[in-house]
C-alpha cells in the first residue's frame, strides 16, 4: 500500500517506483491512495500493469466520504478489486458524486 499526501496529482514516476516494488515480490497486490488524485499516464501504467499484478488506485476523497455516509469500508476494497480484475480499470471511484 502507498499513499500520497502531494499538492499534485501522482505522475507516472511515482506510480513506476511503486510499480516496481509490487513486482519484487510474487503474488502480491497493490493498493495506491492519492489525496490529490492521479495524471493519465500514471493512469494508463496502471492499466497495462493490471496484465501481470492487480492494482488499485484511490482516492481520499473516495474514503472521506465513505467514513461519512457510514459506509462498508471492508465491502469498498474488494469492490476496487473486482472493477480492477474484471473491467480493467484500476481507478473506479466508487460511491462519488464527483
Amino acid at each position: 500500500m502507498e499513499i500520497k499526501w502531494w499538492g499534485e496529482p501522482v505522475e507516472i514516476n511515482a506510480m513506476s517506483r511503486h510499480l516496481v516494488r509490487v513486482y519484487g515480490r510474487s503474488e502480491v497486490r497493490a493498493l495506491f491512495i492519492s489525496a490529490s488524485g492521479f495524471t493519465g499516464p500514471a493512469i494508463e501504467e496502471s492499466e497495462r500493469a493490471l496484465n501481470q499484478r492487480v492494482i488499485v488506485l484511490g482516492e481520499l476523497r473516495e474514503l472521506v466520504l465513505l467514513l461519512e455516509r457510514q459506509g462498508d469500508v471492508a465491502a469498498w476494497l474488494p469492490e476496487k478489486v473486482r472493477f480492477a480484475q474484471l473491467e480493467r480499470r484500476p481507478l473506479a471511484l466508487l460511491g462519488c458524486d464527483f
